[in-house]
């Protein structure tokens, strides 16, 4: 998983930076969520955790012990991804109103409070809770993995001004119009001295 993520890194630095927020950050949270659940698998495999994601999500809709029939759990799968990338907007719009220092942490957050909502179905009684504490654990590392790696995958896709501050802004488009007036100044002097010196040979 490590090498993919290598490679994946390595491509998303060759890709043409985006400036849309929604899509970048839908885009970000779609990547989080592929490695959320290439982690969620292999755990699985390793019989550390009892279920997979497509099962839980998949209990949106159908019974619990339905979402194990194929078709259900391929809808549990869809439901998942959509609702991971969704979560890469919220983040986004953090790393912009705050900075992208600390992008790390700041997925995080968000990731943990994916988690929360999860819990709180559970508490509602609208998803089945885990019946395993190592499933628990399985889920908090799940998370963490799709905020570090949709914060990075962000960071990596947006346009540096994505992240700028108002008042960069501000004095880039302040210096921008200095440099504007100053150039428009130097050729209408430019052209006043030509003006005059075509005067003076017309004369003699």
């Amino acid at each position: 998983m490590l090498r993919f993520f290598i490679k994946l890194t390595d491509s998303l630095h060759k890709t043409g930076k985006m400036k849309d927020s929604i899509t970048t950050g839908l885009l970000g949270g779609f990547i989080g969520t592929a490695f959320m659940h290439l982690s969620n698998l292999l755990i699985f495999k390793a019989g550390k955790t009892e279920t997979l994601y497509g099962h839980i999500a998949g209990g949106l809709f159908v019974a619990p012990f339905r979402t194990k029939q194929r078709k259900n759990f391929i809808l549990g799968e869809i439901a998942h991804f959509g609702i991971g990338s969704m979560w890469g907007i919220p983040l986004i719009y953090i790393l912009k109103k705050t900075g992208k220092d600390y992008h790390l942490l700041k997925g995080t957050l968000v990731s943990m409070l994916s988690l929360g909502s999860i819990v709180g179905g559970q508490k509602l009684g609208i998803l089945k809770k885990f019946g395993l504490t190592k499933t628990v654990y399985s889920a908090i590392w799940n998370h963490l993995v799709h905020g570090l790696v949709s914060a990075q995958a962000i960071v990596w896709l947006s346009d540096p001004t994505v992240f700028a501050s108002s008042n960069e802004i501000r004095k880039e488009t302040s210096s921008q119009i200095v440099t504007d007036i100053n150039n428009s100044n130097f050729t209408e002097s430019s052209n006043e001295v030509d003006n005059a010196n075509y005067s003076h040979i017309v004369l003699h």
